[in-house]
């Protein structure tokens, strides 16, 4: 055999021998797993990645999955509340393929999946939301709101089915917002409007009742204060007024004559003023202290 057809022979097998391992090998990914299917029939499910031999087409098929965790926002929709609010709620769906074979028979890829998917959560959310109210959707009291409860009933509601009939482990289910139809909106401001001036009056109300309850209180305070005030004041002006009697009988007692003269010049410091004109006794007590008194005596 002359060279060149032993180079071509050799060229020519070695291509053989790549074309064969492509058709009876092949390799399963980290993120992948495999079903292999037999005239259209699933044979053999594959989940560890690594390099494994099959038939060739068209005996054997090899339909490889995501084995990755999928993310997917389903349709925007009106849902109707406990007390038949209209609202939007779109959510997210977190998602994988946990039985690729059943996954395969049901669904077959993941843009069908992605509908399947879409319908069976936006149900499940309708059916959730339709048992609560829309205060525990929106709600300036956190304690109030139901959000991650309703999240954790959808997801509950969604993948049992998901599961069974898909292949499908839903992981999470989670709202996005809560947003309202542009019809609603109006409606809603003003009954959240509606519903602050209840509660701004209440709490006046409660404000009023309060200050009337400190006020009343105060009240009461400031009587008991006055009226032992008034007391103290009495006792007080009791006992000077005993005091001054005393002082007024001791010096009547030691000097009759200064104590009559010191009480005429006040009774006619009452009665006298400088727009006063009188025409009486001028000798008749007290008036005859107005008389100008005699000049000293000299002295010698």
């Amino acid at each position: 055999m002359k060279p060149q057809m032993l180079i071509r022979f050799i060229v020519s097998l070695l291509v053989l021998l790549v074309l064969f391992s492509f058709m009876l090998g092949f390799q399963v990914r980290q993120n992948e797993q495999v079903v292999l299917t037999r005239f259209g029939s699933p044979s053999r499910v594959i989940q560890k990645p690594g390099l494994y031999l099959k038939w060739p087409w068209p005996i054997e098929k090899v339909n490889r999955f995501d084995a990755r965790l999928n993310f997917h926002e389903i349709r925007l929709s009106e849902a109707l509340t406990k007390d038949k609010r209209n609202v939007i709620v779109p959510v997210f769906i977190a998602w994988r393929i946990v039985n690729p074979q059943r996954f395969l028979e049901a669904i077959g890829s993941t843009e069908n999946a992605r509908a399947k998917l879409d319908s069976l959560v936006s149900s499940a959310k309708n059916t959730v939301l339709g048992s609560y109210d829309f205060g525990q959707l929106v709600s300036v009291k956190p304690e109030d709101v139901k959000l991650p409860e309703i999240e954790q009933k959808i997801t509950g509601l969604s993948s049992g089915q998901a599961k069974d009939s898909f292949g499908i482990a839903i992981e999470q289910v989670g709202i996005e917002r809560v947003t309202l139809p542009e019809v609603n909106t109006r409606f809603v401001f003003e009954r959240m409007e509606a519903e602050r001036a209840q509660f701004a009056e209440r709490y006046r109300a409660e404000g009023k009742q309060e200050a009337d309850a400190i006020n009343a209180r105060t009240d009461a305070e400031r009587t008991v204060l006055l009226a032992e005030a008034r007391k103290s004041a009495e006792e007080t002006r009791g006992k000077a007024e005993a005091e001054v009697a005393r002082i007024y009988s001791a010096a009547h007692q030691e000097q009759p004559d200064l104590y009559r003269f010191l009480r005429e010049l006040e009774a006619l410091k009452k009665v006298v003023n400088q727009n006063t004109t009188l025409v009486l006794d001028a000798n008749a007590p007290p008036f005859d202290l107005l008389k100008a008194a005699p000049s000293p005596p000299s002295k010698p």
